[in-house]
């Protein structure tokens, strides 16, 4: 689950330092936790009990996306709100142990959405879906067109053995199944998009920085 970024409101300053103004949240792969970005950071929080687990809070802009690995010390950002912290068009993989980026992803136009995997990192443009490998140095694995995505409508649902990647076909009113193991995609009519759907499921992992940029 996630929600996108709604219009900035005027507020307080007292208010805003209590609850700054939510960009995005989502929850993480078994839905134990969820992670919120905000106009000056982001948060991660406990789903049951719920309790704020951590927080960060960056000087020069907010947080726009953010992706979980489970709950390790791996997030994906990209850059939101009034004073984006990052590019609006960059992936931003970040080692909270270390409090730095370790790798990059760079596109020719704003990304919006990230889902981390196994091995895999997914970026939604508005008019493609990206697949890249999560690595020293991430590669640009497959890309596929896709109808206008102004919302970055994307599922991921697999486990240890599978995952299964959902997202608009290229023309409106169709999805497109891609096996994210064989990269074998198909495309469905709007009556088969309840069988596609489903919770979404990622995993993925991170190493030292690398960078990669990839067309729009």
């Amino acid at each position: 689950m996630n929600i996108g970024r709604p219009v900035p409101r005027a507020s307080s300053g007292s208010q805003e330092a209590y609850a700054p103004e939510l960009l995005y949240a989502t929850f993480n792969q078994d839905y134990g936790c969820f992670a919120i970005g905000t106009q000056s950071g982001f948060r991660i929080f406990n789903s049951d009990p719920y309790k704020e687990k951590m927080r960060r809070e960056f000087k020069d802009g907010g947080i726009g996306i953010v992706a979980m690995l489970y709950r390790s010390n791996y997030l994906a950002f990209v850059g939101g709100g009034r004073n984006p912290r990052f590019p609006p068009n960059r992936v931003m993989l970040w080692d909270d142990a270390s409090s730095n980026i370790v790798a990059e992803l760079e596109f020719r136009s704003d990304v919006l959405n990230v889902q981390l995997q196994r091995e895999r990192i997914v970026v939604v443009l508005r008019n493609k879906c990206i697949i890249c490998s999560l690595e020293a140095k991430p590669r640009h694995l497959h890309a596929f067109e896709t109808a206008d995505n102004d919302r970055g409508a994307l599922a991921i649902s697999g486990g240890s053995q599978s995952s299964i990647l959902a997202f608009p076909g290229r023309q409106k009113g169709h999805i497109q199944i891609v096996d994210l193991q064989s990269c074998v995609g198909l495309s469905a009519a709007p009556d088969q998009q309840t069988a596609a759907a489903g919770s979404a499921v990622h995993r993925a992992r991170s190493h030292s920085r690398g960078s990669i940029s990839a067309d729009s």
